[in-house]
């Protein structure tokens, strides 16, 4: 009897109904070329791409060109973008005037010095540093002076400066940039020297500047230059610290340190005149541009309560430094007079790049140091060991913490790589394959910066990462003996030595 409840359906609910065929019953009734389609489509299924062949390998194709290709192509492309027909005119040339001091080109526009740049074997250019009053959307042509008769071109400009650092309207401000003529391939191989470049509004106006261009140094580079931003002490006695600083940079490896001056207090002067005499200093006087105050007292008043102007005026000489020695130094050091670049690694500063890859050396324009505060009011037991005027040495307690890698470092900026610079690292390149900075690790080289307290504009991050935390690192107690050998002589010599 078919169709019984219960059998072979256990559970299935069907009741008074015809049995469905089984699966397996249902496959064997197939004809023969089914049963195979099936059995391909479910193990198919099952195995998913097992089963399926394989993709055919991918067509060989040409590989892309290695960044060593992409970089000089990209060079050579910016200096052609760079490139500027010169204009046939032969303005007269204006007088000479003393480098280096603000020349007034235009109602808005003030150079302060001119070099020659010659880093590029077939492409030249004269870098004039200066600032501009405001947006200034006008051109600028140079006559660039090789003898009696000017090649002139339109200067190219760029700002030595970031918009995003802006804190008030920049309209308002002076703004340091470096304006570039570019001097022609055919006449860049010549190998000559241009005596001064001179700057209009329009090429062929007869130029209210003229701006000295130093010639090429007679001795082969040196290692290390340091470079100071203008000096505004006119009541603060830091004379002694000074020579303490002069002599803990030159055992660490500076051979020359160019000073820029607004003004000093009388025995600071006493200390630069006879590092002057002795030939490792180079004051460098400095005044403001435009319309901001150079009577002592206005200046000083005016650096104080306009930060952002203050920032921007520091730009100047630390670029006029930075061309200055372009070709008498491989590295330039912007330094403060309260900062030591102390290695951590080594003893010198030559120490810390001979350990250094190529790779870094080669590849980037700044090598940046982090920065830890050595403040004032931490004690260190190294106090009692030593006279109170050398200040570095009773002073070996620090924020346990570094500042962070992107803030407050100071580097070697190569003259090498770099195209300008600012207080803490190179801000562009001439290679735009190499990179700006590269951060060294504190195992390596470290800035001892020596401050008296936190700066008003980071008290609560100051309190809360520097203040709080402290470690004690006599890292400079291995010059002592030499430096205080030093500067005992020299404060001796100059009436300074305290009784």
């Amino acid at each position: 009897m078919e169709g019984k409840v219960g059998e072979g359906q256990e559970g299935s609910g069907l009741t008074g109904s015809r049995r469905p065929a089984s699966l397996t019953q249902s496959v064997v009734a197939m004809p023969r070329w089914r049963r195979v389609l099936l059995a391909l489509l479910v193990a198919a299924a099952w195995l998913g791409p097992a089963l399926l062949p394989a993709p055919p390998p991918p067509a060989p194709t040409t590989p892309p060109p290695s960044p060593r290709v992409i970089v000089a192509y990209s060079l050579e492309s910016q200096v052609q973008m760079e490139q500027r027909v010169p204009v046939p005119c032969s303005p007269p040339p204006p007088p000479p005037r003393a480098a280096p001091a603000w020349q007034q080109t235009a109602r808005h526009a003030h150079l302060y010095s001119a070099h020659y740049d010659v880093r590029l074997p077939t492409h030249h250019y004269v870098r004039i540093v200066a600032m501009l009053e405001g947006h200034d959307n006008g051109s600028f042509f140079c006559q660039v002076w090789f003898g009696g008769q000017p090649l002139v071109m339109e200067a190219l400009e760029a700002d030595m400066w970031v918009s995003s650092w802006d804190r008030e309207d920049p309209a308002s401000l002076y703004r340091p940039v470096l304006l570039s003529c570019p001097i022609p391939r055919e006449r860049s191989v010549l190998g000559d020297w241009p005596s001064g470049v001179s700057v209009a509004r329009k090429p062929c106006d007869v130029a209210r500047s003229m701006l000295v261009i130093a010639p090429p140094p007679s001795h082969p580079p040196r290692d290390f230059a340091v470079c100071v931003k203008g000096m505004d002490f006119p009541r603060e006695d830091i004379s002694r610290r000074l020579v303490e600083w002069l002599e803990l940079n030159r055992l660490l490896g500076a051979d020359e340190f160019f000073m820029y001056v607004y003004g000093v207090h009388p025995n600071i002067k006493k200390v630069l005149d006879r590092y002057s005499r002795a030939g490792v200093v180079k004051v460098v006087p400095l005044k403001l541009p435009g319309k901001q105050p150079n009577s002592p007292a206005g200046r000083s008043r005016f650096l104080r309560t306009h930060l952002w102007q203050k920032r921007r005026n520091e730009v100047v000489p630390y670029n006029d430094c930075f061309y200055r020695n372009l070709y008498a130094h491989r590295y330039v050091l912007p330094l403060d007079v309260d900062e030591v670049i102390v290695p951590t690694s080594g003893r010198t500063w030559r120490d810390v790049l001979a350990g250094l890859e190529p790779r870094l050396l080669d590849g980037f324009a700044s090598l940046s140091v982090r920065n830890a505060y050595f403040f004032d009011d931490f004690p260190s037991e190294s106090a009692s060991r030593f006279p109170a005027h050398m200040h570095v040495l009773r002073h070996t307690t620090r924020s346990a913490n570094f500042s962070p890698a992107d803030e407050a470092v100071k580097s070697f900026v190569s003259t090498r790589w770099s195209l300008t610079v600012f207080n803490h690292y190179a801000l562009r390149t001439v290679d735009p394959a190499v990179g700006r900075s590269v951060v060294l690790d504190t195992a390596v080289a470290q800035l001892n910066h020596y401050k008296a307290s936190c700066s008003p504009l980071m008290v609560h991050d100051c309190h809360s990462n520097f203040l709080k935390y402290r470690v004690d690192d006599g890292v400079v107690l291995r010059f002592a003996d030499e430096l205080m050998a030093r500067v005992d002589p020299v404060l001796r010599e100059l009436g300074l030595l305290p009784r």
